[in-house]
């Protein structure tokens, strides 16, 4: 592991930098109007939010809580988007 892969993995970066690499793939289905957050993100913290609440409200509020440590690899240009964002 180079010095830049341990120091990722330090910063807890690797393990959402596969995520979003993996589901980079994705094509976005959504139409561009209206389209405030990015799929990625919507993605990222979706799968973040399902290991660790208990239901589809709480998405918007693990996102809101944990919104520093998301900004570190995640662009949320518009913020969190809310629980009915991350199901639509």
């Amino acid at each position: 592991m180079d010095a830049t892969a341990a120091g990722n993995l330090a910063a807890g970066n690797l393990a959402a930098g596969n995520l979003i690499e993996s589901f980079s793939r994705i094509e976005d289905p959504r139409s561009d109007s209206g389209k405030r957050h990015d799929l990625m993100d919507i993605i990222s913290i979706t799968i973040c939010a399902a290991i660790c609440v208990e239901g589809w409200s709480d998405v918007g509020l693990f996102g809101k809580s944990k919104y520093d440590w998301l900004k570190r690899f995640l662009k949320l240009p518009n913020g969190i988007p809310s629980h009915d964002t991350s199901i639509t």
